[in-house]
């Protein structure tokens, strides 16, 4: 499908090399962001691909399963968030559609 747009997917392509660049943040860095990044988006392959390249750049198993923590922590924190919203929508007599 990505090749009917070509000219598309070159700028998606020419994006991810720019993004994935040493910059202010190495791309020792970004690598570790992509994986936390990726399980927060679901993205199986995306977590995959990053986890691979952050290997292949000297990250450690140790930082890893850190930017692993990070994800899960930021993806319990939602599901707190929408706990303590539910709550307070109920309290101030909201509801779901409306009721």
């Amino acid at each position: 499908m990505l090749k009917a747009i070509p000219e598309i997917n070159q700028k998606f392509v020419d994006f991810y090399r720019e993004v994935f660049k040493d910059g202010v943040l190495s791309l020792k860095v970004k690598e570790l962001i992509a994986i936390a990044v990726s399980l927060g988006a679901g993205c199986e392959p995306c977590y995959e691909t990053h986890l691979e390249k952050a290997r292949k750049l000297g990250n450690t198993d140790e930082e890893i399963r850190e930017a692993i923590a990070v994800a899960e922590l930021v993806a319990a924190g939602k599901v707190r968030m929408m706990v303590e919203r539910a709550d307070e929508k109920k309290k101030n007599n909201g509801g779901c559609c409306g009721q």
